[in-house]
């Protein structure tokens, strides 16, 4: 009976293992070949080597489609880091393949998401939301001394609201907690 249960055990174990694997290379197979994720990668790559982020914190009319998908590159380096804190994908799997391209992004647009995150209240009060890709930085900071860590001290806030993205963010909802 108590073999049973171990052998059990270590087939489920094992099952899921070898389901958070093939999740991993799923997720790595389509970003690598689709048309989507390779295009917000040429526009992040082409922004990080020519004129940087900064000015889609209040882009000009031609800049909004860049802003958009800057942030969508960023959430989905945001969605792998939750996936990899809850034990969904394999860390070890898309560390070995993406762990230099992920650092390196992550300080790219580190300046960037810490603009994003000051943001202004009712009251014109800054408030500092350090939620703002946060598992993306809890990755990057685990995998490299070299990433950089932000927090309310990196940079004080804006002098003054600057436009898109200014307003207020709702308060969280919800008591979720990840893994560390």
């Amino acid at each position: 009976m108590l073999v049973t249960a171990v052998i059990a055990l270590l087939a489920l174990r094992n099952t899921r293992s070898v389901a958070r694997q093939k999740a991993t290379l799923d997720l790595i197979e389509k970003r690598e070949s689709t048309e989507h994720y390779r295009s917000l990668s040429r526009n992040f790559f082409d922004l990080q080597k020519g004129p940087g982020f900064m000015h889609l914190v209040d882009p000009v009319e031609k800049d909004k489609a860049a802003r958009k998908a800057v942030f969508d590159y960023l959430n989905h380096y945001e969605i792998v880091s939750i996936g990899i804190r809850q034990d969904i994908l394999d860390e070890k799997i898309y560390r070995a393949w993406m762990e230099g391209a992920f650092v390196r992004d992550w300080n790219a647009a580190a300046e960037f998401i810490q603009r994003e995150r000051w943001k202004i209240d009712e009251d014109g009060n800054w408030s500092y939301r350090d939620s703002i890709y946060e598992n993306y930085m809890h990755v990057a900071c685990k995998w490299s001394p070299d990433a950089i860590k932000l927090d309310e001290s990196f940079s004080d806030h804006p002098s003054q609201p600057e436009g898109y993205g200014d307003d207020k963010l709702p308060d969280p909802t919800d008591d979720i907690e990840l893994k560390n």
